[in-house]
């Protein structure tokens, strides 16, 4: 017999006759509800042979890839192996709650208990999953996921068992399966218009949710823009984890402030300006005009995008003895 750290997978397969299948109605005497996330694995329940099992989880997960069922097999059932029948519903109504008894599903899956002591049951939730195989594995799609839970039923295979294995409970949990991709999104704010995001040089365009699905590992990042200064950084992505880049987004217009002493009138391209001010002006020829008393200095200047220019006039006084 097996210990109970030998840990079997078994991987729940989806057959074409299984989809042709009708829906049944059926009634169990009591149902288990077990809740995980991403980050946490579900409490310890126990669980009847006429009972179903059903393992909720965030439907907008984006990183839950399975669900992992682990099920402690009581000695008694361990004795009498495969009289205990586990089954995989989809299309089941209404949705689970630990009042509900009565239940139509369709069967796309079923197995025996094995006669040992612990046993694995791993769901695949979403197509391309990463889930490794075994010689029970079948790694078809099981397509509920958006519902945010998956049902297992129990019941007896054949008749003639013991009041023992009747009566026996199964120690069950679960957690999820994670995906082996992380997510990166980047802020840049609401008035950034149109960029482009390019990861280790190559573009990356972000899901409906905003995020890059990356592998793990240290990720060259690049926001590229044609209003806005090119912005590079290194981030670390991690498994089932969303790393976040926040940028302030410099502009490439000229920046530009003029200088000059106290009472002088800037006229800049013919409009007037104030001393100190950034100015919002576009890359070319600028004619600058100073007024100070009854002196006017002018000046042409030409501007460049990405680049900063002070302009500035001063007035001296020249003294020379006599």
């Amino acid at each position: 017999m097996l210990s109970f750290k030998k840990k079997i997978f078994s991987f729940l397969a989806i057959s074409v006759l299984a989809y042709c299948a009708q829906a049944e109605l059926f009634r169990v005497k009591r149902t288990v509800c077990l809740e995980i996330t991403e980050k946490s694995a579900s409490e310890t329940k126990k669980c009847g042979i006429n009972d179903c099992l059903a393992v909720k989880f965030p439907a907008d997960s984006i990183f839950i890839q399975g669900v992992e069922i682990t099920v402690k097999i009581p000695q008694a059932v361990a004795n009498y192996r495969n009289t205990i029948l586990y089954s995989l519903y989809s299309n089941v109504s209404p949705v689970p709650t630990e009042k509900g008894i009565d239940y139509s599903g369709t069967e796309i899956y079923s197995g025996l208990y094995p006669g040992q002591l612990s046993w694995s049951i791993a769901v695949p939730l979403i197509k391309g999953n990463t889930i490794k195989s075994s010689p029970y594995a079948d790694k078809t799609l099981i397509a509920e996921k958006a519902r945010g839970f998956v049902l297992l039923r129990n019941q007896l295979a054949m008749k003639g068992v013991p009041q023992s294995v009747l009566d026996a409970e199964f120690e069950v949990s679960a957690k999820a399966i994670l995906t082996d991709f992380g997510a990166l999104k980047v802020n840049v704010g609401a008035d950034a218009g149109e960029y482009t995001v390019y990861v280790d040089e190559k573009p990356a365009a972000p899901n409906e949710s905003g995020l890059i699905l990356l592998k793990p590992g240290k990720r060259s990042v690049s926001v590229v823009s044609d209003k806005f200064r090119n912005e590079s950084r290194s981030v670390m992505i991690e498994q089932a984890q969303i790393s976040e880049l926040n940028l302030d987004l410099q502009s490439v217009a000229p920046a530009v402030r003029v200088r000059a002493p106290e009472g002088t009138k800037i006229f800049v391209d013919g409009n007037e300006v104030q001393a100190g001010e950034a100015l919002d002006l576009e890359a070319g020829e600028h004619l600058f005009k100073f007024n100070l008393g009854g002196y006017e200095v002018t000046k042409k200047v030409t501007i460049q995008n990405g680049k900063s220019y002070n302009v500035s006039v001063n007035v001296d006084a020249s003294v020379k003895e006599e």
